[in-house]
């Protein structure tokens, strides 16, 4: 597999923990929205720490089945209700039988990785008549930011910006999101709708420790993208400071039902 095919960003806590803080409520007013009951079965795909395949597992209670998929299931914890699966889902199938799933959700995964339209294909093909799809991506959008210098308002949208451009070069389709209302309507489901989320993100919350975090991670392609060593120092400590406001990531929230 090519370096643009591969995951941008490393499974680890300082990734993980903001982004679900970020995410997890509007998540989780989605699958508020579905009417989920005790004894359903869900899949998670791309379940990363897990906070989604918990609280999943919470609503279907003891009586159901959560399966939750990963390529890197150590922050995973299986027991009772909840089965964890490690697979590389660029050359693996998903671990769910045709027509077993009640509910499917994946978030900022399918965006990453090359055979996102036959991953797609997989959790529909998993899901009963009736069943919920529940979609999350990051999609591109401009980028707005304020700090008490000019100069550091410059940086930050620079340095985002170029985040961007990171991932659109190693592979990532930043424009998924927008794409798969309409993929899906090809497919005959029914009540989709997505819900944009953008919010003003300060110094020190979630969401700038998750632009710190993947400035880090992307650090030595960033710097092939004409930003310094102290560039990135410079976007790190402003990620922390409570001055700093910025536009956060967008995210595309899609719900769509399978028809019967």
């Amino acid at each position: 597999m090519t370096a643009t095919h591969r995951y941008q960003f490393r499974n680890h806590l300082d990734q993980l923990g903001p982004l679900q803080e970020t995410l997890d409520p509007i998540t989780h007013t989605e699958l508020a929205d579905l009417d989920i009951t005790a004894g359903q079965t869900a899949l998670d795909v791309g379940a990363g720490a897990g906070s989604i395949a918990r609280h999943l597992r919470d609503l279907v209670g003891p009586t159901g089945k959560v399966t939750a998929v990963d390529i890197d299931t150590r922050w995973l914890d299986p027991g009772g209700v909840l089965e964890v699966h490690q697979r590389d889902l660029r050359t693996q199938p998903l671990p769910a039988g045709s027509g077993s799933i009640d509910v499917a959700a994946a978030r900022c995964v399918l965006e990453h990785l090359p055979n996102r339209h036959a991953l797609l294909n997989q959790m529909i093909t998993a899901l009963r008549p009736g069943g919920w799809l529940v979609l999350g991506e990051i999609v591109y959008a401009p980028v707005v930011a304020h700090a008490p210098r000019s100069a550091d308002t410059d940086l930050i949208i620079h340095v985002v910006h170029a985040i961007l451009d990171v991932l659109s070069a190693h592979g990532v389709d930043l424009h998924w999101g927008d794409k798969i209302p309409g993929i899906l309507l090809g497919n005959g489901f029914e009540q989709v709708r997505t819900r944009w989320v953008a919010e003003t993100w300060t110094g020190g919350s979630p969401g700038c420790r998750l632009f710190a975090d993947n400035a880090h991670q992307l650090h030595h392609k960033l710097l092939r993208e004409g930003l310094s060593h102290q560039d990135l120092d410079r976007f790190a400590e402003l990620m922390t400071d409570p001055a700093v406001l910025v536009r956060g990531y967008q995210f595309a929230s899609i719900t769509a039902r399978k028809p019967h």
